[in-house]
């Protein structure tokens, strides 16, 4: 389902599945950052839904994996670093803050945003030894040849051998 048009980066709070349709393929990201292979294949295959309660200091993000796989975080978008155990990325540290798209300096992490304004989230393993960048907001994509506004992520992952890119684009549940 599209995201009403009043969600923006200011004002992301609501409730998305994740689309597999429209989303990438995320395991080769999850492979570099050190995550099992039983992990990558179920989180590939099970519903994904990500609840989001946003303030103009922080977003809380609730996720559910399968019914089972749940993390909760809170996302300050202050540009501070701040260190998290995470269920599934293990230790870490991540910063974030409000941008403009033309801020952004990535030319695949800057296409397609709907708006002036996304979320800039930079997490980093110094144990697993990566960087991920990823950009939140909303954009239009196509589905069954209409264009429809979809809660949107673009990543970008540094790592040993290199850098990966994925996207993942979720559908608006109004029955939060």
């Amino acid at each position: 389902m599209a995201a009403p048009v009043d969600k923006t980066a200011t004002d992301m709070s609501g409730c998305y599945v994740m689309n597999r349709e429209l989303s990438g393929d995320t395991d080769a990201i999850l492979s570099y950052q050190n995550i099992g292979w039983l992990t990558r294949k179920t989180l590939g295959r099970v519903p994904v839904t990500i609840t989001l309660t946003q303030t103009k200091e922080a977003i809380q993000v609730d996720s559910v994996a399968a019914g089972f796989i749940t993390t909760n975080e809170v996302v300050h978008l202050d540009d501070k670093s701040y260190p998290l155990t995470h269920k599934v990325w293990g230790e870490i540290t991540s910063k974030a803050k409000l941008i403009k798209v033309s801020d952004i300096d990535d030319e695949v992490l800057k296409e397609g945003w709907v708006g002036e304004d996304v979320i800039e989230v930079t997490s980093q393993s110094e144990v697993n030894k990566w960087k991920a960048t990823q950009i939140w907001g909303f954009q239009d994509v196509e589905v069954k040849g209409e264009k429809q506004r979809r809660y949107f992520r673009r990543i970008r992952l540094e790592h040993k051998k290199g850098i990966e890119y994925c996207h993942t684009c979720y559908d608006y549940s109004p029955a939060a």
